[in-house]
């Protein structure tokens, strides 16, 4: 790679599989050259994307569990990237995340940023430019429901509570009165 210059690999989506005992989806995608790559995640995974960041969109969802493999994790004490604002972000300061913003929001306006910037500069996963989209059938399937969303929703709020907090709250019930 050129120094300075980004480059970013395209993948082009060339099938989706159902593992129906496992509950999995599988996407397989290929670089341009010929290169094949398999990414496997559970089918919740969608449903858990919905809760943990307010998102309502099946195909941005898709998309954002489709590049979190990519972003980059720098270990403490590494070399820093010169040309990737990403890495750079993310060795420059510990970076918002699901259990550290305060909202779904910040958290969701966070997550939303870190996906942009993986496919600005170092991953697209893209649909074939001709023909049927294969993800199309996750999109359709998605499995997301308003109860299953609702329940996880407060799984995370209350996670996220116990990270940022030490511990949820004293019902008023047991505030000691003086």
């Amino acid at each position: 790679m050129l120094q300075g210059v980004i480059m970013t690999i395209k993948y082009t989506v060339i099938d989706v599989a159902e593992d129906t005992q496992r509950e999995l989806w599988q996407v397989t995608y290929e670089t341009a050259d010929g290169q094949r790559h398999a990414h496997h995640f559970p089918k919740a995974t969608l449903e858990w994307r919905a809760a943990e960041y307010g998102l309502d969109d099946p195909a941005e969802i898709l998309e954002v569990i489709l590049h979190e493999p990519h972003v980059p994790r720098e270990p403490a004490g590494a070399p820093v990237s010169l040309t990737s604002t990403t890495a750079r972000a993310v060795a420059a300061k510990p970076r918002v995340t699901l259990y550290t913003a305060t909202t779904t929001g910040q958290a969701r306006d966070a997550h939303r940023e870190l996906i942009s910037q993986v496919k600005a500069e170092h991953v697209r996963i893209e649909a074939p430019a001709k023909g049927p989209d294969p993800l199309d059938v996750i999109r359709a399937r998605h499995g997301i429901t308003p109860e299953g969303r609702r329940a996880k929703a407060m799984a995370v709020d209350i996670n996220r509570w116990k990270h940022l907090y030490g511990g949820l709250p004293v019902p008023i019930e047991e505030v000691p009165r003086a």
